[in-house]
């Protein structure tokens, strides 16, 4: 890993020194350093994860996110909908480069699905539109991504509205 940045949220674990382990830096950091690690893992200097562990570690994250809302404990859903957009838009990204072969570079373009990603999870039990495509332009600095998120958001939230109700509106009625 070449940027300072990057190297201030490895974890090493158990590994021998100069050595990291991908799924102990994003569980033992904190929610922010997660999604940084999952954005920094699509660039070529960034933290380097496989399919398997992206999934696994997104799994972990559903389970934790179903829990803490089930049992009645106050915790907050934005950032783990969040970390788990980002983490189904990596795998997204890893799946296809796996699937399609596909070793050229696409620079910028490799960070889109995470967070398009991110933002059409939290369409979907959030219910929010528009604010949430400012939200997640102006917290990411992309603007170039309006379009793309506007169009993943209204289609996560039009999907979603066909199965349940949303996340806010149902804990409002009970």
């Amino acid at each position: 890993v070449d940027d300072e940045a990057t190297k201030d949220l490895l974890v090493t674990y158990t590994c021998p020194e100069g050595y990291y382990n991908p799924l102990a830096t994003m569980f033992f950091n904190t929610e922010g350093g997660a999604i940084s690690s999952i954005i920094s893992g699509q660039e070529s200097k960034g933290v380097q994860i496989s399919a398997w562990e992206m999934f696994i570690y997104m799994s972990i994250w559903y389970l934790f996110t179903i829990s803490t809302y089930g049992v009645w404990v106050p915790a907050g859903l934005f950032l783990p909908g969040m970390i788990i957009g980002c983490a189904l838009g990596s795998l997204y990204e890893l799946l296809r480069e796996d699937i399609m072969s596909d070793t050229r570079a696409h620079g910028d373009y490799k960070v889109t699905p995470v967070i398009v990603g991110a933002g059409a999870m939290m369409a979907g039990y959030t219910r929010l539109s528009y604010s949430l495509v400012i939200i997640m332009c102006e917290t990411t600095d992309s603007i170039n991504l309006f379009v793309p998120m506007m169009i993943a958001i209204l289609i996560s939230r039009a999907v979603s509205g066909l199965f349940t109700t949303s996340l806010y509106d149902r804990a409002l009625r009970t």
